[in-house]
């Protein structure tokens, strides 16, 4: 059974040419961005990169889904966006607080990884922005029929890997530009660093990988109640702006 798409028809399958065509670098196309209607990124990357993947991903409470739907309410204005809710989590009225365009959005409420990764492929082109919230939570249909428990080691790696052979060269010849929520792991063992999920092959994949963060001295308090946070934003890789720099930008409940 697929995914049900609100707002959206089914689409055929997109090709990808069977053969290589080579152009000279100077007819190669120029970066375009999306404003993301924050401008501490806008001005500090250029915004959201079409043809690329940006990663969003940080701990719990960073606002991870709160800046993704602040870029959702922004590029509605004047695009079409599809967002991809694995979490079941999606907030419509605080979508249109946000100021958003709600006749530019369709969504899809799904977390079975094999669909939800052949309905992206599907949608490339047919969108200015897609939204997956979050890769995290997409879950293998083997992981979800097997008995609880039951040894999966390696699968969900092994599948995101094969969806973004699949998914990074019809993006990159596209208008689209994709966005990935992701989650924060803590590292095992002294040496090892903090990740997100989706492997090795995912890491590889990303254009641009943004890391939230926000903690108790990030707190905005007015009248004794707190109204609100700070949220530290570190650029950890980027193939369009210069990588490792940081801003900081305020969240208002």
């Amino acid at each position: 059974m697929e995914p049900r798409v609100v707002g959206l028809r089914k689409m055929a399958k997109k090709k990808v040419s069977d053969e290589p065509e080579i152009t000279g670098l100077v007819d190669k196309q120029p970066e375009e961005f999306l404003e993301s209607g924050i401008p501490e990124i806008d001005e500090l990357i250029g915004g959201i990169p079409r043809r690329r993947i940006t990663e969003l991903w940080g701990a719990e409470n960073a606002g991870k889904t709160y800046t993704a739907s602040k870029i959702m309410a922004q590029v509605s204005q004047k695009y079409k966006v599809l967002y991809i809710d694995s979490e079941f989590a999606l907030n419509k009225d605080r979508i249109d607080k946000l100021g958003a365009n709600m006749e530019n959005i369709d969504f899809v409420a799904d977390a079975r990884l094999e669909r939800v990764c052949e309905l992206m492929i599907n949608s490339i082109d047919k969108y200015d922005l897609i939204i997956l919230d979050s890769l995290a939570h997409l879950t293998p249909l083997t992981v979800d029929t097997a008995e609880v428990g039951e040894n999966a080691i390696g699968l969900f790696s092994r599948l995101i890997k094969h969806w973004v052979v699949k998914f990074r060269p019809r993006l990159g010849v596209s208008k689209t530009a994709f966005i990935a929520v992701n989650q924060y792991r803590k590292p095992f063992g002294l040496y090892a660093k903090a990740e997100s999920p989706g492997g090795t092959s995912w890491h590889h994949a990303t254009d641009v990988r943004l890391l939230l963060t926000s903690n108790s001295s990030d707190k905005v308090v007015s009248g004794g109640k707190q109204t609100g946070q700070n949220i530290n934003l570190e650029v950890k890789k980027s193939k369009v702006s210069t990588p490792h720099t940081h801003t900081k930008f305020k969240l208002e409940y």
